[in-house]
């Protein structure tokens, strides 16, 4: 299994310096945006440095795991 690593060093990582405010984060989280889907330890959320942003709701992490 990937090392995770936090929401915000994912957003760095994926975004540099254009990176979304942590309410966008958030918000991403909570609808379900990211995949796969951070997971909350302590007060931090964590994601696999791999995951994804989904601007569909997942459909594009729908398509890639089904291989269409």
């Amino acid at each position: 299994m990937p090392q995770l690593i936090s929401l915000e060093a994912w957003a760095e990582r994926v975004f540099g310096s254009a990176k979304p405010h942590r309410n966008t984060l958030r918000n991403w989280r909570k609808n379900g945006r990211i995949s796969p889907m951070p997971v909350k330890c302590g007060k931090t959320y964590f994601v696999e440095p791999t995951a994804i942003y989904c601007d569909d709701a997942g459909e594009l992490a729908r398509r890639i795991s089904s291989g269409r």
